[in-house]
């Protein structure tokens, strides 16, 4: 199963973070100057739900 709600795509990079900071530690973009080898995206674990997001998305495709 997967995340029931649809992102930008300009929010989901690997080595940059072009958006909001996750963390005022440092300022966007963040970019990483170092190689990336490998990417590892684990979907296991529960499904996580928010009726509230997921309400918000079909009412703006509306």
């Amino acid at each position: 199963m997967t995340t029931p709600v649809m992102f930008n795509p300009g929010e989901m990079t690997c080595g940059a973070n072009p958006g909001r900071p996750v963390t005022p530690d440092y300022r966007s973009p963040f970019r990483f100057t170092g190689t990336l080898h490998t990417v590892t995206i684990d979907l296991s674990g529960e499904l996580i739900t928010d009726a509230d997001s997921e309400m918000r998305m079909h009412m703006a495709r509306q």
